[in-house]
């Protein structure tokens, strides 16, 4: 059987201090506006390590976008060689 403890240690606050409630399951504001006190799951991954993993996705990220760039740059310097070869022997039967 699970019991629930509701407090005001929510902002804004009706007190003129915010109480403090670390065993509280809901906090609540003036507002009448609640959350639960659970740790999000970034706050149980830790902050700094889902900075290192987000910093390193963008730089993946970044390469990708750069590889991409570089292939596509490749295909058309390809495109405008096969085309101008294309060209010269047109000419040379002319």
């Amino acid at each position: 059987n699970e019991s629930t403890f509701v407090t005001d240690c929510g902002v804004p606050s009706a007190f003129d201090e915010t109480p403090e409630c670390e065993n509280c399951t809901m906090c609540c504001n003036a507002n009448d506006d609640c959350y639960p006190q659970e740790k999000t799951a970034v706050a149980n991954f830790g902050y700094s390590e889902f900075a290192a993993v987000f910093f390193a996705c963008f730089i993946v990220f970044c390469c990708l976008v750069s590889f991409f760039f570089y292939l596509l740059g490749k295909l058309k310097n390809n495109e405008n060689v096969l085309t101008m070869s294309a060209e010269r022997r047109l000419e040379e039967d002319d």
